[in-house]
């Protein structure tokens, strides 16, 4: 999984922004790019999942570990 699935299904960049009061969208936006989010984010994600009623689990929100060659 990806953080962009777990955006989408929150409803999208505009809309998880909008729920997380953040002033601009790239922020939300920043996190689906680089398919990172910061650990102090991922409990205001978690809260609006349980919110929403969107099954979210915890680990969709740790990136892949990448094994090296």
């Amino acid at each position: 999984m990806s953080i962009r699935s777990v955006i989408d299904r929150l409803g999208g960049i505009s809309a998880v922004a909008r729920e997380l009061n953040h002033k601009n969208v790239t922020t939300v936006q920043g996190w689906c790019e680089r398919d990172i989010l910061h650990p102090r984010r991922q409990r205001e994600v978690l809260d609006l999942a349980d919110r929403l009623n969107v099954a979210v689990d915890p680990l969709e929100l740790i990136p892949a570990s990448t094994e090296a060659e």
